[in-house]
């Protein structure tokens, strides 16, 4: 393998520096292209001050240092640095570089933590060859695609079972007898007076309290660094959303197998997932059908129809809670059988899963093949780089 190059960030660059301000006002959820911050996307605008191939630089707020590869169009603001590497270096693989780089670590002392463009320009970095470069680039680059495509596969699967759910317990469009829409086919509506409104003959309101039980977590006594035979994960906010998971036995805990899961306490009150395997952490609670009919999945998309609603009742003035009690108090409107709308669910559901957890595993490899990548402890076959 030959030698690489000690060089410095700024000599690596063809552009090195800050984007531009933009007024708040013209920032959305949605637009024709993404707006980078300090954090990552701020959201969405209908100009671009960027097109290309770069690596963005936090260089403000709470993530500080943190490092992405973009491509494309894009609104760079003055709290990201932009980093476009001169022809004989790969952006990409100066992008995954600068990752491991803990850049933070250059920032000023002040109370609002920052990056310096100068400061940052002269930190050294080690570039070899471009050939290596790029095939570093390549194999990391595959990994990420896949990942990004399975989280596109799984929003799309999750709007189109949100789709199909406001069509049949809203629209009441279900498939009747003969395949048609019930409602619009001439399907008989009711009153329901707990409800206040017409619902299809047949169907009843029923409380949430009749529809599952509501478990919550508890804190173990055992946590555990590392897996053992006899231990499980621990699910807690933080494992969710893929900061790590403990583990502990489950012995007299609470222990969720796929069932939804929905945060009791906290900033993220009433949120739910599904999918969650393990001890159930003490913030977090787990809704147990109590009919053989509705499945897991059809429980989630019934609590995401009406969480808007019951997030409203939250309690607690410092922290928030989930109101449990309005939680089961709830009236909806189900029909006798619903064994028919759940297996629609559940297939939509399992291949969420098992996107889910193929990513689980991508990311796995992934870490453990980037720093070996970007420290050149492994070569290519074929090659002399």
């Amino acid at each position: 393998m030959s030698r690489g190059e000690v060089t410095t960030i700024g000599n690596v660059c063809s552009r090195f520096s800050s984007g531009k301000s933009i007024l708040s006002t013209k920032i959305n959820d949605k637009g024709l292209y993404p707006v980078f911050g300090g954090n990552g996307i701020r959201g969405y605008t209908d100009t671009y001050n960027f097109d290309g191939e770069c690596a963005i630089i936090g260089r403000q707020g709470a993530y500080c240092g943190n490092v992405r590869y973009f491509s494309g169009k894009a609104y760079m603001t003055e709290h990201a640095i932009v980093a476009c590497a001169k022809p004989e270096y790969s952006t990409g693989y100066l992008a995954y570089k600068l990752s491991l780089m803990n850049l933070g670590q250059y920032q000023g002392q002040s109370a609002q933590p920052g990056l310096s463009v100068n400061t940052l320009a002269k930190v050294s970095i080690d570039m070899p060859p471009i050939a290596f470069q790029e095939k570093a680039f390549n194999c990391i680059k595959k990994l990420d695609n896949k990942i990004e495509n399975n989280n596109r596969i799984n929003e799309e699967l999750a709007l189109i079972a949100k789709t199909i759910y406001d069509y049949w317990f809203l629209q009441y469009e279900f498939p009747n007898e003969e395949g048609k829409p019930y409602k619009s086919s001439g399907g008989k509506m009711v009153w329901n007076e707990e409800l206040e409104k017409e619902i299809p003959e047949g169907w009843k309101d029923i409380r949430l309290k009749d529809v599952f039980s509501i478990v919550k977590g508890k804190i173990p006594s055992n946590l555990l660094d590392k897996q053992t035979e006899d231990s499980h994960p621990y699910i807690t906010i933080d494992a969710i959303n893929g900061e790590g998971y403990k583990f502990c036995s489950s012995n007299n805990m609470p222990y969720c197998n796929g069932e939804t899961v929905m945060v009791m306490d906290g900033a993220a009150s009433g949120d739910i997932y599904v999918g969650c395997c393990g001890v159930l952490g003490s913030t977090l609670a787990m809704m147990k059908s109590l009919r053989a009919d509705i499945s897991d999945s059809l429980i989630y998309q019934i609590l995401m129809n009406y969480k808007k609603k019951y997030k409203k009742a939250n309690t607690g003035s410092t922290i928030p809670h989930a109101n449990r009690k309005y939680i089961e108090e709830m009236s909806i409107p189900l029909s006798s059988d619903m064994k028919m709308f759940s297996d629609i669910f559940d297939r939509i559901q399992k291949k969420i899963i098992q996107n889910q957890k193929e990513n689980q595993e991508l990311c796995k490899l992934r870490v453990f093949l980037l720093p070996l990548l970007m420290s050149r402890q492994v070569s290519f076959l074929n090659s002399s780089d």
